[in-house]
C-alpha cells in the first residue's frame, strides 16, 4: 500500500452551485483528517429547490457505466490503495444502485477491510422523492452489503416495509431486522422544538438537540460523512459531536438555507444517552 492519508471513497450527487452531495460531505471528512475520492452520480447546476423560480436545474445523471468505469481505473492505479471506507449517497436509479454494489463488490475483493456506509437517500417529511424501485434496490441490493446505514426515520420507515412507529422500541426492532450491524436513525422522535438520533449497534444511543426552523441544506449529506469520520476515528462521542455540530450550523445558517463556506467548526459533544432496550 502507497503512503498517504486515508481516504474515503464517496458516490453521490454532484451540484455546480451551493454545498449539497458530495460538496458536503467532503468538508466533513477532510476536517476529521480524511482525504476524499469523489465520484458523482448526477451532475446538476444546483439543488432543485435552491433557485425555484428557474424551474429544474440543468444537467443530469451520470452513466452508470461511466461510474464503473472510472471505479475500475481507480482501483488499477492504485487511487484507493489507502481507502478506509465507501460512502454512498444519492443514487437516482436501479442502475445507479447496480452499478454503485458492483464497485463496492469490487473493492472489497482487492480490500477486504473496507468499510462501507451506506446513506439510503429515497424520501423525507413523508414521502418518497425518488422511485419506488429505487428505495427497493438501496433495501436489496446495497444494505445486505452495508456495514453502517444513516437512514431518517421516513426511509427507515420505507425500508422496514413499516406502517409507522409507536415507540423507539418498534423504531429499534425496525432497525435491527435489516440486519446491519450499526444503524444512526436521524430525525427520532422528540418533544416540540427538539430533534433525535439513535445509534442502533452493539450499544443503543440517543442524543437529542434543539431543532432549527428552518435547516439548511446538505444537512443530511454532512451529517452522514461527520458520523462516519467520528465512528472511523475509534470516537466514543461520535453520536454527541456529530449531533451537536450539526444543531449548530442549523442554528447560524437559517436564513441562508446553506452549509457555511470554509472551516468546520466542530462543537462540543452533546449528552448521549445510553438505553437499556
Amino acid at each position: 500500500m502507497s503512503k498517504g492519508r486515508r481516504s474515503v471513497f464517496i458516490i453521490s450527487s454532484q451540484v455546480v452551485s451551493g454545498l449539497v452531495g458530495l460538496k458536503a460531505t467532503m468538508p466533513a471528512l477532510r476536517a476529521m483528517g480524511f482525504e476524499t475520492i469523489t465520484l458523482p452520480t448526477t451532475l446538476l447546476s444546483a439543488h432543485p429547490a435552491a433557485f425555484p423560480e428557474q424551474g429544474a436545474p440543468a444537467g443530469g445523471p451520470v452513466e452508470p457505466e461511466r461510474m464503473i468505469e472510472i471505479a475500475d481505473w481507480l482501483l488499477a492505479a492504485g487511487a484507493l490503495d489507502n481507502c478506509t471506507a465507501v460512502l454512498t449517497g444519492y443514487l437516482p436509479s436501479p442502475a445507479h444502485i447496480d452499478a454503485a454494489a458492483q464497485i463496492i463488490a469490487g473493492i472489497k475483493a482487492v480490500k477486504r477491510d473496507v468499510f462501507y456506509c451506506c446513506d439510503p437517500i429515497c424520501g423525507d417529511h413523508e414521502k418518497l422523492y425518488l422511485p419506488e424501485n429505487v428505495m427497493h434496490g438501496l433495501r436489496d441490493r446495497l444494505l445486505p452489503l452495508a456495514d453502517m446505514a444513516t437512514p431518517n426515520l421516513f426511509e427507515l420507515q420505507m425500508l422496514s416495509g413499516r406502517d409507522g412507529f409507536a415507540d423507539e422500541v418498534e423504531i429499534i426492532d425496525a432497525a435491527r431486522d435489516l440486519g446491519i450491524a450499526h444503524m444512526v436513525v436521524t430525525s427520532a422522535p422528540a418533544p416540540a422544538g427538539r430533534i433525535a438520533t439513535l445509534s442502533i449497534g452493539a450499544d443503543i444511543l440517543r442524543c437529542e438537540t434543539a431543532k432549527a426552523p428552518e435547516a439548511p441544506y446538505g444537512m443530511g449529506d454532512f451529517f452522514g460523512a461527520l458520523y462516519l469520520a467520528l465512528h472511523l476515528n475509534d470516537d466514543p462521542k461520535a453520536l454527541g459531536i456529530a449531533c451537536a455540530t450539526l444543531g449548530q450550523m442549523a442554528a447560524t445558517n437559517m436564513e441562508t438555507k446553506s452549509l457555511p463556506h470554509g472551516p468546520v467548526q466542530m462543537a462540543a459533544a452533546a449528552i448521549q444517552d445510553k438505553l437499556n432496550i
